[in-house]
């Protein structure tokens, strides 16, 4: 099939289309006039098919319903068929997968076929971020692009608004949801609080509209379905009127919230108290019934390690054995009414281990961080070993065999001691996620601190790719990122192997990116980035070289006053003898900026002593 610049077309849509089959047709509309100028019409000599044969008799015109069955076999299964003067767009109707399959369809198309990267963002009004090439015209080869259902199918991305990121009302949010779906992630876990800032800002639509699922919790689940002094849903002073429903201290004294706006505390209930348990599950059936796009509920406790309730009840058992206990009461008290919420448990530092002899109903989501009592997991080896057949392995899939369902909750931007520092481990993913899925471990999640797309593009770009692929290797991703950079692509690529090659499991996550800072060979990567500058010839293959390069030198400079290897304080900053690092936060952090360019320096300095940017600091329009 030939199309010729500014042809006429049309987009076929279900009489009846979802919200994901439209947005898709949104999507295809918006890169087709990009592309090649296209108009659009109800009829034209080219059609753009977009749905399933079930719903669309014009896809029943393309494939039968019963080669749809044969082909896309399970949930977020796509198929781009190319046949006569049709395109095809279609994904599965899986029982969970909202029809994201479609959305995939529609992208794949774009990137395989029309030759597109949307695998970065950055301000909307700046040149930057994902490629789409200007067309004359476009030859599509007949035939079939299909990915019968997703290899695994949890890629959530944990996301997080840091110390210095601002409101949840932020410019890039819209772009950032945009990434997540075109890049494979198919749910978002967030905070109570960052969820209630979506609802009031209108984010939600926009959130359904792409498909993607949503846990809510996190480490203030605590504040929002048990308020210690009464919140919108929940009015009650809990504190008050149930000072029995919370942790009893050795001295005999209850957990005390302080300060209450943001006490730390850990697991501060009485895991054995029949009327917390029965509370807390009549609060949350309650706000479910209110929130119908949320389907699995963190009921996480706070960040920090404290001792169990010293109660009677509680003493007989180990503070993991009272934890889970308490968590899986929760789960079948709401499966009664919800049968179809989950409740996420997350295995966390020294609530981590599993108990033997115990039953955990299937309700129950078992979400291990790969922080375990002793410390993080190291990172980096490109045969999975970091993570596969280790304790971190060993224990979720004892948990497992309890009858819950499992997954991790990893750091692929590392960690916040890291302060927003490279690493690369995109090399690992592969493995990690073939064990995964050969193993029953439906997947991971990994924390993303809004805005540092560009601080682990590759790490994050690979993750949820991988994951509903595990057949791609870090050299297909690569290739696929190659366009945003242009003739600079080579030159990356160069860079991101050496670095992922050196970072090959030394040590903890926690100090990996001192590890690539104390040994790369900087002379080498900064002589590779300006070949690829050179080399680039366009502006924005240009602004993306800079954008990482921009991560590079941070993680070079930002550290170098204090000494490799000792203990690193994420709240302590670093002499800016030149002003360079201030200039880097001044003119393109997303951490303070209501835009920015997806990329984060969370440095409070914004002394640019005069700094006189060079070439890599000037951003081309």
């Amino acid at each position: 099939m030939l199309l010729n610049r500014c042809a006429k077309v049309a987009v076929l849509l279900p009489p009846s289309p979802t919200l994901r089959e439209l947005f898709a047709a949104e999507e295809l509309k918006k890169y087709l006039t990009a592309m090649l100028g296209f108009t659009f019409a109800a009829e034209a000599p080219v059609r753009f098919v977009i749905g399933d044969p079930y719903r669309n008799p014009a896809a029943a015109e393309i494939v039968s319903p019963e080669e749809y069955d044969s082909l896309l076999v399970g949930d977020e299964g796509l198929l781009v068929r190319v046949k006569g003067d049709a395109v095809l767009l279609t994904g599965s109707h899986g029982r969970y997968d909202e029809e994201r399959g479609t959305l995939y369809a529609t992208y794949e198309f774009l990137e395989r076929l029309c030759g597109c990267s949307l695998s970065a963002i950055g301000n909307p009004a700046h040149n930057v971020g994902e490629f789409v090439p200007t067309l004359d015209s476009l030859t599509l080869p007949e035939g079939d692009i299909v990915k019968g259902e997703a290899d695994l199918p949890y890629r959530c991305a944990i996301v997080q608004y840091g110390d210095r990121a601002g409101d949840s009302d932020h410019g890039l949010n819209i772009p950032f949801l945009d990434w997540l779906v075109k890049n494979r992630y198919n749910r978002i876990l967030t905070w109570c609080e960052t969820y209630e800032k979506w609802k009031k800002i209108g984010l939600l639509p926009e959130i359904e509209r792409r498909g993607l699922r949503l846990t809510v919790g996190h480490h203030d689940a605590v504040k929002q379905w048990l308020p210690f002094f009464g919140n919108e849903y929940f009015p009650e002073k809990y504190y008050e009127t149930h000072p029995e429903y919370y942790r009893l201290e050795a001295d005999g004294s209850r957990f005390r919230p302080i300060p209450p706006e943001n006490p730390a505390g850990q697991w501060v209930f009485c895991s054995r108290n029949e009327g917390c348990i029965e509370t807390v599950s009549e609060n949350l059936i309650r706000w479910i019934g209110d929130n119908p796009l949320v389907d699995v509920i963190a009921l996480w406790p706070m960040d920090g390690r404290f001792d169990q309730c010293a109660c009677p009840a509680c003493a007989k058992y180990s503070k993991i054995e009272n934890y889970a206990y308490f968590q899986n009461e929760v789960a079948v008290r709401v499966a009664k009414v919800y049968p179809r919420i989950k409740m996420d448990m997350l295995l966390y530092t020294n609530l981590w281990e599993c108990p033997d002899g115990m039953k955990l109903s299937p309700s129950l989501f078992c979400d291990m961080s790969t922080w375990a009592a002793t410390g993080l997991r190291p990172c980096g080896k490109p045969d999975g070993s970091c993570l596969a057949n280790t304790h971190f392995t060993e224990t979720l899939l004892k948990w497992k065999a309890h009858g819950s369902e499992v997954a991790f909750y990893d750091y692929y931007m590392t960690v916040f001691g890291d302060r927003q520092r490279l690493t690369c481990m995109a090399d690992e993913l592969q493995s990690i996620w073939k064990y995964c899925k050969e193993n029953g471990i439906l997947g991971s999640g990994t924390q993303i601190e809004c805005f540092n797309l560009w601080n682990y593009l590759v790490n994050l770009y690979a993750f949820a790719r991988t994951g509903y692929d595990t057949s791609l290797t870090l050299d297909d991703h690569l290739a696929a990122l190659a366009p945003l950079f242009g003739d600079g692509a080579p030159m990356i690529a160069e860079i991101t192997r050496y670095l992922e090659e050196l970072v090959d499991g030394q040590g903890p996550l926690s100090t990996a990116a001192d590890y690539l800072n104390r040994y790369a060979d900087k002379e080498k990567v900064y002589a590779l980035f300006d070949e690829a500058l050179a080399a680039a010839k366009t502006p924005r293959a240009r602004n993306n070289i800079r954008l990482m390069r921009m991560e590079f030198r941070y993680s070079d400079l930002e550290p170098a006053d204090k000494g490799h290897g000792q203990p690193y304080d994420r709240l302590l900053e670093y002499e800016d003898k030149t002003g360079e690092l201030a200039y880097m936060a001044v003119n393109f952090d997303s951490f303070d900026h209501y835009v920015g360019e997806g990329i984060a320096f969370p440095l409070s300095n914004r002394d640019t002593k005069g700094f006189v940017p060079d070439t890599w600091y000037l951003l081309e329009q």
